[in-house]
């Protein structure tokens, strides 16, 4: 797992959901010094703290793992326009995306 992304994946979240690193921290019950050097790379984010982080964000381990500059050839691609005003609409979407991926993905195994 490509701690690097990881990091940025985080924070990028962060930003989305306009959430802030201590508010974060108390989720995954770390202090807010912790998180910060697990977010710039000073710290290893350990399994326990990984687990945590995706339960808050709702991704997988592989999600956060993902390189957004690298898009499978098999993703479907999308476009949002304006933005998602809340965690809720965000955690939303990202379940219709994973209903479209599975979609495919069952599409492409019944033509094989």
């Amino acid at each position: 797992m490509n701690n690097t992304v990881v990091i940025e994946n985080i924070k990028k979240w962060l930003k989305q959901t306009k959430s802030s690193q201590v508010w974060l921290a108390e989720q995954i019950q770390v202090s807010p010094t912790m998180l910060s050097q697990m977010l710039k790379g000073e710290r290893k984010i350990q399994t326990k703290h990984l687990i945590g982080i995706c339960k808050v964000t709702g991704m997988t381990p592989n999600q956060l793992a993902k390189d957004e500059n690298k898009q499978d050839s098999n993703e479907p691609a999308y476009v949002l326009m304006g933005e998602l005003s809340s965690r809720e609409s965000t955690r939303e979407f990202k379940k219709l995306l994973l209903d479209i991926k599975s979609y495919v993905d069952l599409e492409a195994m019944t033509h094989e």
